[in-house]
């Protein structure tokens, strides 16, 4: 029987300078999952998911609510028989307006969805509440067989932020949290620690007529989930150090620098795998000064479950040579050093925020700058056009007030996160051009 998946460890040269104090070297740990989705015999796995929809006064713009509701019938059409579904809806209150029993019959989640505007539950955005009702129904039908979510739709900010962090953290090992936030008037730092802190997906939704599209590439997404629970664990030989950690894929943001015990050790939630999606994180390490030849660098495993077949761990170990030939240490991996850039470009577009935030306009333009020209570089043209986008109203309006600013920014952010997979021959491309 072939293996569930790929895990290997990559780094951005295989030559360390041996005479170098502080040599900098890339490490992509990286898993894929094989396969066409759900579970170990290749049938999927059975959804168990609490749909939160915000009902505030706010949602009745742009036909936000009509389109809400079309995307949950589109979710309610497409369900298997053991699938389940339950329904929250939220303003200063919240009511579970579908349980999971009554999610297979059409005409009681056409009732529930049609009836959302009859609701007393006023004008807010209690969001927690919602949330917490939302994990109460999915803890009814709780297994490890099945993909267990909160999907959080909202278009504004919410009150008791730190109650919904607080409900992420309490209920993460066991339910996934994907948020989509509509509009310009939600805090979008909030959804995407929601999603990022429970490996979940975080979706920025400009026009609302995106909204059943989004909702139907979620459903697509659970569906090819293949491996359950994913996390790498790396052991640092002795002298190895840390600077940056960055979730590299499928989306890009950063991981923070971890404590490293005495043990040496530091692990990465990765969370449920998608088949042929890989699932990965790109390390910043810092070598010491040693004597010419072979040297192992870190040692890694891949923790996972197989639905229905129980745990299992892939590992790899990752050895580079000490040379004194500076001409060794220049030849670079080319799929890591691209994983590298778009690092580096996400973080040149996160450093331009702040310092528009701040009100320092021409910094933040040649940051932007500096993150335009590597995107063209690399030749992602979404990135490179959302990114001048935002430029140019920059340009237009020298301020981050306005809706259009805003829009174009929050575009932007979505754009440059999500990780730009390489077919073969563009990494081809790239390797030459190293």
């Amino acid at each position: 029987m072939a293996d569930p998946l790929s895990f290997e460890a990559l780094a951005s040269s295989e030559h360390v300078l041996s005479s170098a104090e502080n040599f900098v070297l890339y490490v992509l740990l990286e898993a894929v999952a094989r396969g066409k989705g759900g579970g170990g015999g290749g049938s999927r796995l059975p959804l168990n998911l609490g749909v939160v929809i915000d009902r505030s006064g706010s949602m009745y713009d742009e036909r936000r609510l009509e389109f809400v509701v079309e995307a949950v019938k589109f979710l309610a059409d497409h369900l298997n028989s053991d699938d389940k579904v339950s329904i929250v809806v939220f303003a200063d209150k919240a009511k579970v307006i579908l349980n999971s029993d009554s999610s297979h019959d059409k005409s009681t989640v056409l009732k529930a969805l049609d009836d959302i505007d009859l609701l007393e539950i006023g004008g807010g955005t209690q969001m927690a509440l919602g949330m917490r009702a939302a994990i109460d129904e999915v803890k009814k039908n709780l297994s490890s067989d099945r993909l267990n979510r909160v999907l959080v739709l909202t278009d504004g900010q919410t009150y008791e932020e730190t109650a919904c962090i607080d409900l992420v953290e309490k209920n993460r090992d066991q339910i996934s949290f994907s948020t989509m936030g509509v509009g310009v008037e939600f805090n979008e730092k909030l959804l995407q620690r929601l999603a990022q802190d429970s490996n979940g997906k975080y979706h920025f939704i400009g026009d609302p007529a995106e909204i059943p599209t989004i909702f139907e590439d979620e459903l697509e997404g659970l569906r090819a989930v293949t491996l359950r629970n994913g996390r790498i664990e790396v052991t640092l030989s002795q002298g190895v150090q840390v600077r940056e950690a960055f979730r590299a894929s499928p989306e890009i943001y950063v991981l923070g620098t971890p404590m490293v015990g005495e043990d040496r050790k530091i692990a990465y939630e990765i969370g449920d795998l998608q088949a042929g999606v890989p699932g990965s994180v790109l390390l910043t390490l810092v070598l010491p000064p040693r004597k010419p030849g072979q040297v192992r660098i870190l040692q890694s495993n891949f923790h996972y479950e197989i639905p229905g077949a129980g745990e299992a761990t892939a590992s790899c170990d990752l050895a580079v040579d000490y040379t004194l030939d500076r001409t060794l240490t220049s030849k670079r991996n080319g799929r890591v050093m691209n994983l590298v850039d778009q690092v580096s470009i996400a973080k040149l577009q996160s450093k331009a925020e702040e310092e528009l935030k701040a009100g320092n306009i021409d910094r933040a333009t040649r940051l932007l700058g500096n993150a335009l020209q590597g995107t063209q570089r690399m030749g992602n043209v979404k990135a490179t056009q959302a990114l001048a986008g935002l430029m140019d109203q920059i340009k237009k309006t020298q301020t981050l007030q306005t809706k259009a600013a805003k829009t174009t920014l929050l575009q932007a952010q979505a754009v440059v996160r999500k990780t730009q997979m390489l077919d073969p021959e563009a990494l081809k491309d790239f390797q030459k051009a190293e």
